[in-house]
């Protein structure tokens, strides 16, 4: 059963009633998928794609695999495949891209293989299957399957860029002991907490050798979590504070919550609200400043949390391309810059691209680039030498026409039709 708080205010009814409309089996606690049967991997070879809002000729699979968090505990984590008509293959098997979501909530509630449309659906996931990509998806860790075989609660480690990398990675090593057809080679892209995800995994790989590692795309990145300008900066660290604490166990919510932000997080947990319940829920208490302690940056614990998860200044292993809009209102563009250039100053061997987009936003990088990414993807399967970083390895689009006239957000969503009048 969903959990149920009585007389929510309207908005917030109004947003969870959306958010529970669009799940694809009822709730993630009803659904025997997201159940651990207590073996390494749980298979759906063939789920229901009719239950979910697919390109037409679009096979989909489920899966539940081992991965480690923050400290290296074993966590069970969900995951989706997607499977197109005419994949794309090599001499080993079909061409595989790591899909890294962005944010969707902090509750089990919230993993993107619950929902119908996956999440981000035709912003890139839907875009790569229909290019003839084989897609694995991870969910994350604390998302879709919501607790252990002890019957403990899995909290998901917000913005955990190195935990949520070993999901990506265990996620293709699972999905081909289940399909032996794919390819060991694989390259990775995410966007957002995503993008940060996808350089995570460059950054072990140059630790430790990923077998089958191509590359990554890390599109709308966050780098440094305590450089996030307010009020989004806030947020996010209210969304951490979960995660922190299963962490750092000497962590308390009460280090950094004032009461009334801490009262509407733990009404978001019990609600199991995703994002854009979430976001209504928390954006009260910011308004009027009683989310967060005003020095909720300088908690030993947060810092510690950032120190170990952040991107930047590190070695990365393999060709690496970020992108970013330069007016990004949710993750500011100059702190992925400061994070290329701190990148390429230690380590200029680094291959690494930086693709600057002008007037361009959050979510609207990763569709107004996908040419160039689209393209880069494809010459890692082609094998195409990515050089060292340069100057020529930085560059600026020069869009076709005038910036006003291109729309910046999105202003649709997609349904499940009902009635045949829906469909084209």
């Amino acid at each position: 059963m969903t959990s149920k708080v009585a007389s929510l205010p309207s908005n917030i009814q109004a947003a969870l009633d959306y958010e529970r409309s669009n799940w694809a089996n009822g709730s993630v606690k009803e659904d025997p998928f997201y159940t651990l049967p207590g073996t390494l991997i749980k298979l759906q070879e063939d789920a229901n794609a009719s239950n979910y809002t697919l390109p037409p000729n679009t096979a989909i699979s489920r899966f539940i695999y081992q991965s480690k968090d923050l400290n290296d505990n074993l966590v069970p984590v969900s995951a989706y495949i997607l499977w197109p008509f005419l994949p794309r293959r090599q001499s080993d098997g079909y061409q595989v891209v790591a899909w890294a979501h962005g944010t969707s909530g902090i509750s089990a509630e919230c993993a993107p293989s619950h929902f119908r449309n996956l999440w981000q659906h035709y912003l890139a996931p839907y875009q790569l299957l229909l290019q003839g990509y084989v897609i694995i998806a991870t969910d994350y860790a604390g998302l879709g399957v919501g607790k252990n075989e002890s019957e403990e609660p899995i909290v998901h480690q917000y913005f955990a860029h190195s935990a949520a990398a070993n999901d990506v990675i265990y996620s293709v090593q699972a999905a081909r002991q289940a399909f032996p057809q794919l390819s060991k080679d694989f390259v990775v892209i995410g966007h957002s907490q995503g993008g940060g995800v996808a350089w995570a995994v460059a950054q072990k790989h140059a630790i430790s050798k990923i077998p089958g590692y191509l590359g990554a795309v890390a599109v709308s990145p966050i780098t440094n979590i305590l450089g996030a300008p307010d009020p989004i900066g806030t947020i996010i660290g209210a969304a951490m504070g979960p995660g922190i604490a299963s962490a750092f166990p000497e962590f308390k919510l009460e280090d950094i919550f004032l009461p009334e932000g801490l009262a509407a997080l733990q009404q978001l947990l019990a609600l199991e609200g995703c994002s854009p319940v979430g976001n209504i829920m928390l954006l009260g208490p910011l308004m009027t400043g009683n989310l967060l302690k005003p020095d909720w940056r300088s908690n030993p614990w947060v810092i510690k949390y950032n120190s170990i998860t952040r991107n930047g200044g590190q070695k990365i292993g393999g060709p690496l391309l970020v992108v970013h809009g330069e007016i990004d209102p949710l993750i500011d563009f100059n702190l992925t810059a400061e994070a290329v250039n701190a990148t390429v100053s230690l380590y200029s061997s680094s291959q690494l691209e930086f693709l600057r987009l002008p007037n361009t936003t959050h979510v609207s990088a990763l569709t107004g680039s996908q040419r160039v990414w689209m393209d880069w993807i494809a010459g890692r399967f082609a094998g195409l030498e990515v050089k060292p970083y340069s100057e020529s390895s930085d560059s600026t689009v020069v869009h076709a026409r005038p910036a006003s006239t291109y729309g910046s957000e999105l202003n649709w969503y997609i349904e499940l039709a009902t009635e045949s009048y829906e469909t084209p």
